[in-house]
């Protein structure tokens, strides 16, 4: 998003410019935050996508929870979506 006018003026520039746009590989550190929860296998998912890249980039993965395989089904279809438990 452009902050100012010459941020404005850059923005219209590289429209006649060949321009990069930045990529989450061009930065040493990733963080990738996943909200309601993460299984096992799939951080072995995520771990083995970067690996195959080799960019060089450290994936640093965050989550709400940890699920084990039975909790996702527990999850989908045995809470009442319309009345949500907020802890009150």
């Amino acid at each position: 998003m452009s902050g100012g006018l010459t941020d404005l003026l850059k923005t219209g520039f590289s429209m006649f410019m060949k321009v990069t746009r930045p990529h989450p590989s061009d930065h040493p550190l990733l963080f990738l935050f996943l909200v309601g929860g993460v299984t096992p296998s799939e951080l072995r998912l995520i771990r083995e996508v970067v690996s195959t890249h080799k960019s060089g980039t450290q994936v640093l993965v965050m989550s709400t929870r940890l699920l084990r395989p039975s909790d996702v089904p527990h999850l989908l279809f045995s809470i009442d979506r319309l009345k949500p438990d907020i802890g009150v």
